[in-house]
């Protein structure tokens, strides 16, 4: 089956819509209800597949009576066989379509795609890509600013980093993951058992790795995709590349003021030698630098020198660093 994704179009293994509430046309199963806690007013109502067992993925589907809104939330599996082809542009109607075809309820694909706005997604990219052991210590070790994004491991086959803020709004992610191993897992189970043909979602997503970043508020789509507004066409149609923006943002500068860097001189070469001590980590060698010194702005001088030094380290056996190599699959 070809799943052929057009070069430049962005993409989404999830999406979050929001229309008007008229555009739920009718139920066909039996939707929970919300009422007022006060007044016992009936106030909206909704579906989730987490409790439905005949929908093995992630559909939510809500009306709200007082915002007179209609919210959509789907993951790209709602596409089926479809599925590796995620979200976008190109098979936006076919999701909302498929969910018609669920017998759930109905809804105006039409007047959703024309007037409804999306509020949260999570943009995706697979790529060709083996996310092995080499690849993961060089992600760990050139983060740019390590003070700042702090990481984590998916299941030991991936990486999430995260900008470390107390504001959710101002919360940046992005992560990586062995694709390949992740569709196997048993909680895709009960999708793959669904499909005709599962064998060739498996065989599709052999060899791949996907980076994923979330944009959760409309504030962020609006930055993120240089928009105006978050309109579907507006969103599908976008030809910005978040996920390389977020990339740069973890690992922007990591290459930065290398190119000079030799170890002939006495003082990079004692840096060297405290770095191989150290194996790398420079948030514990940070720890004791502070120590040696009186001020704070001599301690933030010298890590700069080591950050430099380290980086000319991990790159001087390669022309290309590991993660350029990496940068370069978003491009």
């Amino acid at each position: 089956m070809n799943y052929h994704h057009e070069k430049g179009t962005i993409t989404f293994d999830r999406i979050k819509i929001k229309s008007n509430y008229k555009y739920l046309l009718n139920t066909k199963v039996k939707f929970n209800e919300r009422f007022h806690s006060r007044s016992g007013e009936k106030t909206g109502l909704f579906y989730s597949s987490k409790d439905d067992i005949d929908v093995p993925y992630n559909l939510y589907i809500a009306v709200s009576y007082p915002k007179q809104t209609l919210t959509l939330e789907f993951s790209s599996k709602i596409l089926k066989e479809n599925y590796p082809k995620l979200i976008s542009k190109n098979t936006i109607k076919e999701c909302l379509t498929n969910i018609n075809l669920l017998d759930i309820c109905e809804i105006d694909v039409d007047n959703i795609l024309a007037e409804g706005a999306i509020t949260s997604v999570d943009v995706t990219y697979d790529t060709n890509f083996i996310l092995d052991d080499e690849a993961l210590n060089a992600l760990n070790s050139q983060v740019n600013n390590y003070r700042r994004f702090k990481w984590t491991h998916y299941e030991k086959e991936g990486i999430t980093f995260t900008k470390d803020v107390k504001s959710k709004g101002c919360t940046e992610t992005i992560t990586l993951y062995n694709k390949e191993k992740e569709i196997c897992t048993s909680h895709n189970k009960n999708f793959l058992s669904s499909l005709p043909r599962p064998q060739s979602i498996v065989d599709y997503f052999k060899g791949k790795t996907r980076f994923e970043i979330t944009l959760d508020t409309p504030k962020k789509i609006m930055s993120y995709l240089n928009l105006a507004d978050t309109k579907i066409s507006s969103v599908l149609n976008s030809n910005t590349n978040p996920i390389l923006t977020q990339f740069d943002k973890v690992f922007g500068n990591s290459t930065a003021d290398m190119s000079n860097t030799t170890f002939d001189d006495y003082e990079n070469w004692a840096m060297k030698i405290i770095l191989e001590r150290y194996k790398g980590d420079l948030k514990l060698l940070e720890q004791d630098v502070r120590s040696k010194f009186n001020s704070r702005s001599g301690a933030a001088k010298r890590m700069k020198k080591f950050e430099t030094v380290y980086h000319a380290m991990t790159t001087a056996s390669t022309s290309e660093s590991p993660i350029e190599k990496i940068r370069n699959l978003l491009l």
